[in-house]
């Protein structure tokens, strides 16, 4: 099995990303965002516990951890805002929390810190501060709860990602707490390692409960998933390329086209995970939406894309040594050399793409089709007769859906960029009483929330290995020793 699993695995996620290393500095600035979420999580919970809700606090806290900041090129400017906001959300709920106690003569349990945080700081104080911080922290730290924090940081930040999605698209304040509580056991170092273990598998149950109400409501707003065929070629014309996994941000780029009276035509294309438009009807019959640019590596394809790009929220890669293009950016902690989207305002965007040149139409006409094969692997499991089925997901591919290896049959989950098929499938195996083994082909961001989807459903878990530029090597330590999760 595992020569199959092998063969079948392209590339690794770190030169498929064009993310191979973060940079020391920048990973210090973000561990004290982390750090001041961390502290204003606990008080939120203790908050809680009396009936008292912040949440424009809870809001702030899971926009805070849905940052992945991994470029030297940031915005310094955004970091110091964002961190502001962070730092006096955080003192106001310590300090709502404290008033509560001293007024009813309660016992208050306040973190003790010595970060003071003002705007005249610089970064390379800042940078001094966190890494010696995490020094202290580590020196007599015990090395299983350790990892065990790291791998419930990075669920509570895939999780944040979902969670920002919805509340895009809908008024949702639901989810916050249960992260943030969740989040806040990283506070807890007396806590027994047996208990931490237990609460990560329950997370994992309400991980698939985000997972389940986003894809709802991505099937109410842009109809039921279809088969795509997806031109990956270049037409002539003015571009944009859109990159990153927000789907309402391309609505809102195609809206802002179609309401700009506009004579020339513009053509736009997606890149990474926002394959995932082309499977929504909605998103089909945009004029402007031609197909999928790209093989993911932002590093190369940016720099040879001859049109506007667009860098979505949850983009997510490393582009350090990118110094062409008019490239537009709506993240929260933007990039020092790009164009800020404000206001959720595309038009300097589609302006600039006017202003270009445009792509040139490529040699040869070229497309992929990814079959979504809900029916046929709904037939075949219904028909299953065997004790074990290997399930694998997170290939991209015109592959047959169901194949066989050494007598063993082999569901293939083409598809990628969601776990909904995944998990429908595996549920209806386990009510058939059959054995399942699932393979990750690929380590990402997408198929590490999947992973936490799966992690208390008791089957058998193996992921490819995974590069360590977003990945702490101490998550796939623990995912290993605590959760028995093969690392092929």
């Amino acid at each position: 099995m595992y020569d199959f699993f092998k063969n079948i695995v392209e590339k690794n996620s770190c030169s498929l990303m064009g993310v191979c290393s973060i940079h020391p500095s920048i990973n210090a600035l973000y561990q004290i965002i982390l750090n001041e979420i961390r502290e204003m999580s606990s008080y939120l919970v203790k908050l809680k516990a009396f009936d008292i809700v912040d949440k424009e606090a809870s809001d702030l806290a899971i926009k805070g951890l849905s940052i992945f900041l991994i470029n030297t090129s940031y915005n310094q400017e955004n970091y110091i805002d964002f961190l502001s906001k962070i730092y006096d959300a955080k003192l106001r709920v310590k300090n709502l929390y404290v008033d509560y106690c001293t007024n009813n003569e309660l016992p208050c349990e306040v973190i003790k810190t010595n970060f003071k945080f003002d705007k005249s700081m610089t970064i390379s104080e800042l940078i001094n501060y966190s890494q010696n911080n995490l020094i202290n922290k580590q020196k007599n730290a015990d090395k299983v709860k350790l990892r065990l924090f790291e791998l419930i940081t990075l669920f509570s930040r895939l999780c944040a990602i979902e969670i920002t999605k919805i509340k895009k698209l809908e008024d949702c304040n639901d989810y916050d707490f249960e992260v943030l509580r969740f989040f806040a056991l990283t506070n807890g170092y007396s806590i027994r390692n047996e208990k931490i273990i237990r609460r990560i598998y329950e997370f994992s149950d309400f991980s698939l409960k985000i997972a389940i109400k986003l894809s709802l409501i991505y099937q109410k707003r842009y109809g039921k998933k279809e088969n795509a065929d997806t031109k990956t070629s270049l037409l002539d014309g003015h571009c944009i390329l859109a990159s990153g996994d927000d789907l309402d941000e391309l609505e809102k780029l195609l809206k802002t086209i179609d309401e700009m009276d506009i004579k020339e035509k513009i053509n736009v294309y997606t890149h990474g995970p926002l394959f995932l438009a082309h499977f929504y009807p909605y998103f089909k019959k945009n004029k402007n939406l031609i197909g999928h640019f790209g093989a993911d590596n932002a590093q190369y394809d940016f720099s040879v894309f001859d049109g506007a790009i667009l860098i979505t929220q949850n983009f997510i890669q490393k582009i350090d040594n990118l110094y062409r293009g008019e490239i537009f950016s709506n993240k929260l902690i933007s990039f020092s050399k790009f164009a800020d989207i404000k206001n959720n305002d595309y038009k300097p965007l589609i302006e600039t793409a006017l202003r270009l040149n445009g792509c040139k139409k490529s040699k040869e006409t070229t497309s992929i089709k990814i079959d979504y094969d809900r029916e046929k692997i709904k037939k075949f499991i219904e028909e299953a007769n065997v004790k074990e089925i290997i399930v694998i997901s997170g290939l991209l591919d015109n592959e047959q859906a169901i194949d066989e290896y050494e007598g063993k049959k082999i569901v293939k989950i083409s598809c990628p960029l969601e776990g909904d098929i995944l998990i429908e499938s595996i549920n209806k195996l386990k009510e058939k009483g059959i054995k399942i083994t699932v393979f990750l082909a690929q380590c990402n961001l997408t198929n590490l929330g999947v992973l936490l989807m799966l992690l208390n459903q008791d089957i058998e878990l193996n992921i490819a290995s995974c590069p360590h530029s977003l990945i702490n090597p101490h998550v796939l330590e623990s995912l290993k020793e605590d959760f028995n999760v093969k690392i092929i």
